[in-house]
């Protein structure tokens, strides 16, 4: 299987259908992954309600989260829309922003993880979603893949999508391999 954009758009169509929990999606796209989801979702499952559980509220507005869809920073647990979606959200850093967001979403889109795997960041902020709130399916998406140890996260996931840039555009893999490997 290949690693680009219509195998991952159909590996969540069928996540999407089953009776699966959370998938992780890793891969050299790093901007791309969890915008692939959003999009999928809006599609998919127009008219959800859906957490984005970020390092900081900070970064939403940065183009690459989500500044490309909202122009003011919302505040944690203030809903905004995203084309035909309801969307909240807060924090994986900052355990009290968690209580500030609702207790029920259809989705939820943890990005980027890497802090959790590199040990910077505490598990309880994925815990969190699995013990207190009520989630039809978790989404946890990775930026760099600095061959991190995700092993960590096998207890929660129950799928593993990989959406490397290499078909849509070379050079960026390329380059991000290589910064990759040079930090081996």
């Amino acid at each position: 299987m290949r690693n680009n954009k219509e195998n991952l758009l159909l590996s969540i169509e069928e996540f999407l259908c089953s009776e699966e929990k959370c998938m992780f999606i890793t891969g050299t796209h790093q901007y791309r992954k969890h915008i692939m989801v959003m999009a999928a979702l809006d599609h998919l499952k127009p008219k959800s309600h859906i957490l984005f559980r970020s390092s900081t509220t900070q970064n939403l507005l940065d183009r690459e989260f989500l500044g490309r869809f909202i122009s003011k920073q919302p505040k944690i647990g203030q809903t905004f829309r995203i084309e035909n979606s309801i969307y909240e959200a807060d924090t994986f850093t900052n355990s009290s922003s968690w209580y500030k967001s609702s207790r029920e979403f259809d989705y939820v889109i943890f990005y980027p993880i890497d802090s959790v795997a590199r040990g910077d960041v505490n598990i309880k902020c994925i815990d969190n979603l699995f013990a207190d709130k009520e989630i039809g399916k978790v989404f946890l998406v990775s930026w760099t893949d600095m061959n991190y140890d995700y092993s960590i996260f096998d207890k929660y996931v129950n799928r593993k999508c990989v959406y490397d840039a290499e078909e849509e555009d070379a050079e960026y893999h390329k380059r991000v391999l290589e910064i990759i490997s040079s930090l081996d």
